[in-house]
């Protein structure tokens, strides 16, 4: 984007302007640099790891490893009950995480199931239906009742447009949008009425939109990134038995 205003402060012309392109869309030339600019429009990739290499990971980590080391000394200073209690620590935790990462993984899939597989949008001055995955900030994109939406986008034109964002609001009923500027500048970008997101569905009406976001930069991206991206944090009974086992050995 090329202003330093919020994409929702802007008139439908200065959308235009900002994103670089025409109510007539993209060229194909155009939208294929895009795509080497933005890349593509998709969530992250879930991991292809085999499921036993991954549960090893988390027996073999830094905090496991001191865990380990820490019941072997316990065997040794014949304190075997310990010994066995830190083991079991360690397979407990090792399976919570395993499974916490496990389900991160399925509820990436999920996510990327809400997005669709096509998308109405006009390259070179006519209306095509692409990929969505191919769409690219600038790319203005035709949106009717029952479509889901698949990228972050400024709505430009509208006709009693209402949208299902349930998927990331989680509120009940559709809510209006329309392609008026808000003046406000300092609100979240959720609360813009001019905005329309990736994820959501258009429930009512017929409306024109600008994309400006895409793939992980979308709001629905940030959310898939998140989950995509679950990292292993030592439980506190691992940070205690460590901070003893450091203790007994100084």
């Amino acid at each position: 984007m090329n202003s330093h205003h919020p994409i929702w402060s802007l008139t439908p012309e200065e959308v235009y302007n900002n994103l670089t392109t025409t109510l007539q869309g993209l060229s194909e030339v155009e939208a294929n640099l895009r795509i080497k600019q933005y890349g593509y429009n998709e969530l992250p990739k879930p991991q292809t790891r085999p499921l036993i290499l991954r549960f090893i990971d988390q027996l073999t980590h830094f905090m496991a490893f001191l865990l380990w080391v820490a019941g072997i000394l316990a065997f040794i200073s014949q304190n075997p009950e310990l010994g066995w209690a830190i083991w079991a620590v360690i397979w407990i935790n090792a399976i919570f995480s395993f499974w916490q990462e496990f389900q991160a993984e399925k509820a990436l899939s999920a996510l990327k199931q809400v997005l669709p597989a096509q998308v109405k949008v006009y390259r070179d001055g006519g209306l095509c239906l692409i990929p969505a995955r191919e769409l690219v900030p600038g790319d203005v994109i035709q949106l009717e009742e029952g479509d889901k939406i698949s990228a972050d986008a400024r709505l430009v034109e509208s006709q009693s447009f209402y949208v299902d964002v349930s998927v990331l609001t989680g509120e009940s009923l559709p809510v209006q949008r329309s392609p008026e500027p808000v003046a406000s500048e300092n609100i979240r970008a959720s609360d813009a009425a001019n905005l329309v997101f990736a994820g959501s569905t258009v429930a009512a009406g017929r409306g024109l939109a600008v994309v400006y976001a895409t793939g992980t930069h979308t709001e629905f991206g940030q959310v898939a990134h998140l989950t995509a991206n679950v990292k292993r944090e030592p439980s506190t009974l691992e940070v205690q038995i460590s901070a003893l086992h450091n203790i007994g050995r100084n």
